[in-house]
């Protein structure tokens, strides 16, 4: 009897999974990059968030997808790790709406549904696209009803009685419903599964909540396995589902009791009591833990400490909607070039780090030199909104200088990843910087990281005493390329060197050298009256191939 039980429920099963799955791929396809706006959109506040990741799972009926995505969008500094906690917590509110539907036989339009998604993929149009999503919504409910005609009558089975009376044991009830949702990847199979079997009358809502709160804490697996290769920040935000989830059971746990006679004391069939404990359980869950957002969000940033700040897509000061003064909007673009400078001072230091062998530091710099190109894009957008109000032309020309320092920043953190790859790629070979080596690597980090500084401080102008420090750093980074250059050749005669990689090491010290220097002259031309500049050749490309070694000082 139990073998033929399974053999008929377990096709039914995997039509659920397999519908549910699909049904929350089809619907992240029709709203496209909707979605993912929506989710980053409403998280300025944690209220805001859990809002919407209720309302986004309760669409795509799929708390782990809405938890993967989330955790996705942090790893790519879409949204930070505080903005997460909102759209996770709301999640599992979200994900009741499955059971809420089958305890009140709703399941049984699912054929309705199901050919309604057929017929509209078959039409041409524009509600084609909405087919499969519909298709796959009745695909869902209509596997729940074969389940149900499968099960209902065994009431009487002894087997099955003897088989369901394990969930008779608190703790095993719990594991039953962890391990269900682990095998299926899915909350809401589980939660399906119990509400149909309370409606068979094979199971009390005593029974079930147990098994629902497990399946709370399986739902909880993927995000974290999906983080193991992601930064800390979204480490973080998958940790956060899992002690939210696990947290929210243990403390239910003393108060189960008092919790079934509630549930009990509301009313209704065993399935809707079910629905309704699911529903409460995760609603009262996320209330607390919504209320309690900071000490909680506190916790798990020293259970899980970041060793570097988190890197967020946003802009420290500049909007979409700059200000109608010429000169505050001005101000405003360059704080966040100063920002952008600090940025790139932040993957120069990264970059030594992983000449020191911290080789995890790559991760982190490829996403900051991201992080640099979003920042570029923001200037350069605000820029263009400069150039198309009615400006002066000293405006006209500063906005230019402006928009050549953004540029140069981008170039400059391009060549800081690209030693930094050259320094992973010694390591990766098992190859090993020499000490002279390394020692001539901080010998020429020292003044480009210095004049990095210079440039935070100062910009957007150059008073001559920084000018005057720049142009000796210039000079010292000069000398010790020549004698690095000329130390590496005599290595290489000797066969004691990594071969091309170090001097593809000192060729990107030129390169950032050489765009050091053009920053500095493009900072000294803010100064220059606009009269005396020719502005189309203030937006040409650097000229790196004049390299560090040549005598700039007539340029100047």
């Amino acid at each position: 009897m139990i073998w033929d039980l399974l053999y008929a429920v377990i096709p039914a099963v995997i039509l659920f999974l397999y519908g549910i799955e699909n049904f929350s791929e089809e619907v992240r396809h029709v709203a496209g990059e909707r979605f993912r706006t929506v989710l980053q959109n409403a998280t300025k506040t944690p209220l805001r968030g859990a809002l919407a990741g209720a309302a986004v799972t309760a669409i795509v009926q799929s708390s782990t997808a809405t938890t993967i995505i989330s955790i996705g969008l942090v790893n790519a500094g879409a949204i930070s790790f505080i903005n997460s906690l909102g759209l996770i917590i709301g999640a599992n509110v979200g994900t009741t709406l499955t059971a809420q539907l089958v305890a009140f036989k709703l399941t049984a339009f699912a054929p309705l549904f199901v050919i309604l998604g057929f017929v509209a993929g078959l039409i041409r149009g524009p509600y084609r696209a909405y087919g499969k999503p519909v298709f796959y919504f009745g695909l869902v409910f209509y596997s729940l009803n074969l389940i149900s005609s499968i099960v209902s009558p065994l009431q009487g089975n002894a087997e099955v009685l003897s088989l369901l009376s394990m969930t008779d044991s608190i703790f095993a009830a719990i594991v039953i419903g962890f391990v269900i949702t682990n095998i299926f990847q899915s909350s809401s199979v589980t939660a399906g599964l119990i509400v149909v079997m309370a409606q068979s009358g094979l199971i009390t809502s005593a029974q079930a909540i147990p098994v629902i709160m497990g399946a709370n804490i399986g739902t909880t697996t993927t995000g974290l396995v999906i983080s193991l290769s992601m930064n800390t920040a979204a480490k973080r935000s998958a940790v956060a589902q899992f002690l939210f989830n696990f947290l929210g059971v243990l403390l239910f746990l003393p108060l189960i009791g008092n919790f079934t006679m509630l549930i009990e004391g509301i009313g209704g069939t065993e399935a809707m009591q079910v629905a309704n404990a699911h529903l409460i359980f995760n609603f009262a869950s996320a209330t607390i833990f919504l209320l309690a957002v900071r000490p909680f969000s506190s916790l798990i940033m020293r259970l899980l400490p970041q060793k570097d700040g988190e890197i967020v897509f946003v802009t420290e000061h500049i909007s979409s909607k700059l200000p109608e003064d010429i000169s505050q909007a001005i101000s405003l673009v360059e704080q966040e070039i100063v920002h952008l400078l600090k940025i790139c001072k932040d993957i120069f230091e990264s970059t030594m780090q992983v000449a020191a062998g911290e080789h995890d530091m790559c991760s982190r710099i490829e996403h900051s030199r991201d992080y640099v190109d979003y920042l570029h894009s923001q200037i350069m957008a605000a820029v263009v909104s400069l150039t198309n109000r009615e400006i002066s032309v000293e405006d006209a020309a500063h906005v230019a200088i402006l928009a050549r320092v953004s540029d140069l920043c981008g170039l400059m953190a391009q060549q800081m990843v690209s030693m930094s790859r050259s320094f992973a790629s010694i390591y990766e070979k098992k190859a090993e910087l020499s000490p002279d080596s390394y020692r001539g690597i901080e010998d020429m980090a020292s003044p480009c990281r210095e004049n990095i500084e210079y440039l935070i401080n100062a910009f957007p102008q150059m008073p001559e005493d920084v000018d005057r420090n720049m142009r000796s750093n210039d000079e010292l980074l000069r000398w010790t390329l020549n004698w690095n250059y000329k130390t590496y050749l005599i290595r290489l005669a000797a066969k004691s060197t990594t071969g091309g990689m170090f001097s593809e090491i000192l060729f990107s010290f030129e390169r950032i050298g050489s765009i050091i220097r053009e920053l500095r002259k493009t900072c000294i031309s803010m100064g220059i009256p606009a009269s005396a500049l020719n502005v189309p050749d203030l937006i040409k490309p650097p000229h790196l191939d004049e390299g560090v070694g040549e005598d700039d000082e007539s340029k100047d």
